[in-house]
């Protein structure tokens, strides 16, 4: 089943992710290469997949991709921002808060949609009881 109008703008942002997630694997920022050498494509591996997972989530309106994606990329946007304030450079550090404020987004959402996932358990529990 394909998404409901609404949903497009989470599967477009999180496209926008994943094809970050690319260009961060292909030409990887020296900054996060110099912090975190090999480990730069394991950021950008989870920006891909969390972004791909999430995206496919959204489209096909099941709870379970962005429940794996969104991990993923608060993970990385998290590491992401701790590489630019660790340079300390000004506009670094505003690049980085704004990082780190989708991390916490993400993982926000991510809670959101682990209790989506549990009422409705619960509400389906309870409608085979009452049958």
């Amino acid at each position: 089943m394909v998404a409901r109008p609404r949903r497009w703008s989470r599967v477009v942002g999180y496209a926008a992710v994943a094809a970050a997630g690319v260009g961060a694997a292909v030409v990887p920022d020296p900054r996060v290469t110099d912090a975190t050498g090999a480990l730069v494509y394991l950021w950008a591996g989870f920006l891909i997949l969390g972004g791909m997972s999430a995206g496919l989530g959204a489209l096909t309106d099941r709870w379970l991709g962005e429940a794996l994606g969104c991990p993923l990329l608060s993970t990385s946007l998290a590491a992401y921002a701790v590489v630019l304030f660790a340079t300390g450079q000004p506009a670094a550090i505003i690049g980085g808060l704004f990082l780190a404020g989708m991390a916490f987004l993400m993982w926000a959402r991510s809670r959101d949609i682990e209790l989506l996932r549990r009422e409705a358990t619960r509400a389906a529990r309870l409608r085979r009881r009452e049958a």
